[in-house]
């Protein structure tokens, strides 16, 4: 008998003489699947499927290949299975980082610390999955590992390791988003925190100081401000009606459970001594500057053409694009009763403000997103009594590309500024601990991009005045911050 398999692309031919039943059977399934594939890939060759765009199975499918090294994940694609899921509304994710840090100089005592944050994550597309239109379902955890070298051996308050607090396993977001009017209205509900969309900018995540990275840290140590990776039942209503303004209204859950570890990110429960914190923000998001560009341009300025394409054929199609500005505005609000400093009696109505603003100020070329962008943020928390931190203002510089041919790294600098409460200070001073007045932190890092999944930041950190008291001597700290997305 002579069984034989035939594409367009190849003929395989597997001969025998006299094959038992079910060894032809096994044979038939391989020329079977030998089939299904060249057909799976003449089809999707022509372009039609983010699969063949990002991870091209042949002829190289594996880690360590040019087309692993340039995609968006360190684990590839699975051999299509990833991009398969994804195009069926089913999208994973995954991501490391770790800061290392030391302070060979000032400080309590010399130290150096590791820790790291491991996150993962799926989102469920419900439009592609079930046809419900504008929603998706956001489920993620996370693990974190680790020691603190300001817990350690810095003893100041603007811890210099962002991924520190909470380390152990925990659940932490369920999210349902769903978004309406041409995404003009977007309305967030589930489990999550106050600062995931409250108070926070991609330029805060450059940094490993976490006095800026995430949220200005006064937020969450003044009142209940949740943030990462703290979850807790809330809403979020996000309106954007038109490009440049946006507000946003939200409802959190407030308890002395939030920030404990030991429930792992599991306490689901609202109890009668709950409360909630109101939140609400204004955004204005500016183009200053604004001149034509070729919206075929990349994101370097330069103009991208097609080869083929003759030149009295070519229609440039241009948009107005200028340096980009973001700017907001932001109060807070709870009823829940706090404790108050150096007493055993509470106070409720707690309530603050913050605000921040970035500008780009200079522009490699129109339309590029190289150059230099200025920031600054403060928090304001009038309530001596209760807010630990009523003032705080961060400022920095970020520049991408500084150097040639590195157009994809940051070179950023930062300071974080923290005057601690008049009552806060007292009742340290009261046990003999001092009187804690301000604290002072300079910030250096360059950004190293590897590739779009990996980075490696070397960083430095002058802390001046560590806890306030001027009791401990200033300290300097060395470290690193790195990142693989997964």
């Amino acid at each position: 008998m002579i069984l034989y398999c035939q594409s367009r692309v190849k003929v395989m031919y597997i001969a025998s003489v006299s094959f038992p039943p079910m060894k032809i059977l096994r044979r038939s399934a391989f020329c079977l699947a030998v089939l299904s594939s060249s057909l799976y890939a003449e089809e999707h060759e022509l372009g039609h499927s983010r699969f063949w765009d990002y991870y091209t199975p042949y002829p190289s499918n594996y880690i360590g290949s040019s087309q692993w090294w340039n995609g968006d994940a360190a684990l590839g694609d699975f051999w299509g299975i990833r991009n398969a899921l994804d195009n069926e509304g089913i999208e994973f994710s995954g991501s490391y980082t770790n800061n290392i840090a030391g302070n060979p100089v000032g400080g309590k005592s010399a130290g150096f610390t590791y820790t790291d944050n491991i996150g993962f994550g799926v989102e469920l597309n419900m439009g592609k999955l079930i046809g419900w239109q504008g929603a998706s379902i956001t489920i993620s955890g996370l693990n974190r590992s680790g020691s603190s070298l300001s817990q350690d051996n810095v003893g100041n308050q603007f811890t210099v390791q962002q991924v520190y607090g909470g380390q152990t396993a925990m659940f932490y977001a369920l999210v349902l988003d769903q978004k309406l009017m041409d995404d003009k209205i977007s309305l967030k509900m589930g489990r999550f925190a106050t600062g995931d969309d409250f108070a926070s900018s991609p330029l805060y995540w450059l940094y490993m100081n976490n006095g800026i990275d995430g949220n200005p840290q006064a937020l969450p140590v003044n009142t209940q401000f949740s943030a990462y990776p703290w979850a807790v039942w809330a809403a979020r209503l996000r309106i954007d009606p038109t490009p440049e303004y946006n507000g946003m209204l939200g409802v959190y859950q407030v308890s002395n459970r939030v920030f404990d570890r030991a429930y792992h990110g599991l306490d689901f429960s609202m109890r009668s001594n709950d409360g909630i914190l109101m939140i609400a923000q204004a955004g204005w998001t500016p183009e200053f500057f604004k001149r034509s560009v070729d919206t075929n341009a990349t994101r370097d300025g330069k103009s991208v053409v097609d080869g083929k394409s003759s030149a009295k054929k070519t229609v440039v199609a241009t948009e107005e694009k200028g340096m980009p500005g973001h700017y907001w505005f932001g109060a807070y609000w709870s009823p829940w009763e706090f404790q108050q400093f150096g007493t055993t009696e509470k106070a409720t109505n707690s309530y603050g403000f913050y605000w921040h603003a970035d500008q780009m100020v200079y522009q490699e070329a129109p339309g590029s997103d190289q150059g230099l962008t200025l920031w600054t943020a403060f928090v304001l928390s009038p309530q001596q009594n209760i807010a630990k931190l009523p003032f705080q203002v961060n400022g920095g510089a970020a520049y991408k590309g500084l150097i040639p041919t590195r157009d994809e790294d940051y070179t950023v600098f930062g300071v974080v500024y923290g005057k601690f409460s008049r009552d806060f200070a007292e009742s340290v001073e009261a046990n003999d601990g001092g009187y804690p007045s301000y604290e002072l932190v300079f910030e250096w890092g360059y950004r190293v991009q590897l590739n779009k999944f990996a980075y490696i930041q070397p960083d430095i950190q002058w802390v001046i005045n560590p806890g306030g008291t001027g009791d401990i001597p200033n300290a300097l700290v060395l470290g690193a911050q790195m990142g693989v997305t997964f």
